[in-house]
């Protein structure tokens, strides 16, 4: 398994990653939490059911900064649809997709979540950091027409949130357990960028925090867990990335527990 994307798309990479700091700030980027799929951050009771889609959602909308929007959320079998999914979530079917974000009207925003995913909390967590990604780029302004140009930067807009390890994590999933006599196991992969590419801009992200590189791997997957480690190796000039993603020289932002504190009182 190749570790590293290709130098084009590493240098491709880290000037997107520029660009969405340039129009939004460094400071989500180098203090938001990086949130992990563990009580700490989610708290709620899980129950498969729309509940608690909601009470998960609520939680990752609250981690983006976009608290204050309502909430709506349609529950279905989305991947027995027919056709395309819109940016907007427009009707245009839903085959194939976990969930979807269709918009903010009204300060209202709309998701719709396959009930596939309601047997996979911990999947679904990295599938919702995707779409919040992508309600937060709407309410920035931030989107782009092409659809599959727009899913790359949703992407990396995961990972600028702090939600890194959540869609690093899903970008390739193995499972397995027991079913009657016998068992199962599984692989699946998701998101736009790739396990080399997301691993890639969580190594950044992370090296120009100055923050633990060894706290994160534990974190990940064993292949995403790889491709981050030979990543920060490869980004270990703190200074020329940040000089890179013209960033100033901080010193190290640590977990950004205080943005935590701020946001659920704990």
């Amino acid at each position: 398994m190749d570790l590293f994307p290709e130098a084009e798309e590493c240098e491709h990479l880290l000037a997107e990653l520029a660009n969405l700091i340039a129009s939004s700030g460094g400071e989500t980027f180098l203090s938001a939490p990086i949130i992990e799929p563990s009580d700490r951050w989610f708290p709620d009771r899980w129950t498969p059911d729309v509940d608690g889609v909601e009470r998960m959602l609520r939680r990752v909308l609250g981690y983006a900064g976009l608290s204050d929007l309502g909430l709506t959320i349609e529950i279905d079998r989305f991947s027995d649809a027919k056709g395309e999914v819109l940016l907007d979530g427009r009707p245009g079917g839903h085959e194939g997709t976990a969930a979807w974000f269709a918009g903010i009207h009204d300060g209202v925003c709309a998701f719709g979540v396959d009930l596939r995913g309601l047997d996979d909390p911990i999947g679904l967590i990295g599938t919702l950091a995707h779409e919040v990604a992508h309600a937060y780029r709407h309410a920035k302004e931030l989107r782009q027409p092409i659809r599959l140009h727009e899913e790359r930067l949703t992407d990396l807009t995961t990972i600028y949130l702090g939600f890194g390890i959540l869609t690093v994590n899903a970008t390739q999933r193995f499972r397995s357990g027991q079913k009657g006599a016998g068992s199962w196991y599984s692989r699946s992969e998701g998101g736009y960028l790739g396990l080399q590419s997301m691993s890639y801009l969580l190594a950044a992200q992370v090296v120009a925090r100055g923050a633990s590189q060894s706290a994160i791997g534990r974190q990940l997957a064993t292949n995403q867990r790889a491709c981050f480690k030979a990543a920060c190796k490869q980004l270990e000039d703190r200074a020329a990335l940040l000089q890179r993603l013209e960033l100033p020289a901080v010193a190290s932002a640590g977990t950004g527990t205080g943005w935590f504190r701020r946001l659920f009182g704990s």
